[in-house]
């Protein structure tokens, strides 16, 4: 592998129960998150980040706060 060449980094596709519930735990109290920050911090995919803020938001965890259709910004709801 030459210098140039970046190493590839390889993030899960599953979240599994445990993961979530510390998700769930962080999220409450996040003052901004994005699914961006969100795969980065759990090393998980970026559409699996989008997939699980959707779904925290329909449970409450998290409210939705602004964005567009590549960007979507949520906060916790005790923040």
């Amino acid at each position: 592998m030459s210098e140039k060449q970046k190493e590839k980094i390889v993030r899960s596709v599953e979240v599994t129960q445990d993961m979530l519930d510390e998700m769930k735990k962080a999220l409450r109290r996040a003052k901004a998150v994005t699914p961006q920050s969100l795969a980065e911090s759990y090393g998980i995919k970026v559409s699996v980040a989008k997939r699980v803020l959707r779904e925290l938001e329909r449970e409450g965890v998290v409210v939705y706060v602004n964005g567009n259709s590549k960007l979507k910004i949520y906060r916790g709801v005790e923040s």
